[in-house]
Formats: structure tokens, C-alpha cells, sequence
């Protein structure tokens, strides 16, 4: 637990360069980098493999507490538009528009400030 907020204390003192370049280096897995799946939502796709490929992409970061914030993080693509849904507050909040156009790291890092460093 002390080592996560070790983590969380040093993200909040980093600038979102050096965020994005924190993110790049958990995502960099046997040589290759981690990208979220953006083919949800179409009719050739197979819902579920796209589903479980993103939360595990999601569960790198689990350790610096991305889940302890609420009850779930989830992130679906419909059409290769993202939509994460956060619940916390006793309420399921619902982020779209603001996502679109953004890489992997960009909506981790949008994640990041939604969850462990509000």
C-alpha cells in the first residue's frame, strides 16, 4: 500500500510528458508495445476478445490503485470511438467525446487523472 502512493505521489509531481513517457514504459511488454483494441462495436468483430484484450491493458496498471477509486473502470470502443465508464460517488459517470482521437497512452493517462490523481 505505501508503495502505491509512493507511485501516485510521484505521477502527481511529473508533468503529462513525462506521465505519457511513465505509461509507454508499463506498456512495453516483451519488446512489443500494448495498444488498446479500437475495433468494438462492428459487426465483423468479435465482441468479447477485444473486451478482455483492453482490461488487461487496463490491469498494468492496477498496482498503482486504478480500481480502488470505485467499483469499476471499463473501457469499450463502439466503431473505434472509446467510451469509459467509471463508477465512484455512487454513481456511473460515462466519458466519450473527449476520448476520441486519443492513443493508448493518452486515454491512460486521461484514466490517471479520472481515478488516482484526482
Amino acid at each position: 500500500m505505501r508503495e502505491e502512493e509512493d507511485y501516485i505521489e510521484l505521477l502527481k509531481e511529473m508533468t503529462d510528458n513525462k506521465i505519457n513517457w511513465f505509461i509507454r514504459g508499463n506498456l512495453i511488454k516483451a519488446g512489443k508495445k500494448l495498444r488498446f483494441d479500437f475495433t468494438g462495436g462492428y459487426d465483423d468483430a468479435p465482441k468479447t476478445d477485444g473486451i478482455l484484450h483492453n482490461q488487461k491493458i487496463l490491469n498494468t496498471f492496477a498496482y498503482l490503485g486504478l480500481y480502488d477509486s470505485g467499483e469499476f473502470v471499463s473501457l469499450r470502443f463502439h466503431k473505434g470511438c472509446p467510451i469509459l465508464m467509471l463508477n465512484y460517488d455512487g454513481r456511473i459517470h460515462t466519458y466519450e467525446d473527449n476520448l476520441i482521437g486519443m492513443t493508448t497512452t493518452d486515454i491512460i493517462q486521461e484514466i490517471f487523472k479520472l481515478t488516482i490523481l484526482r
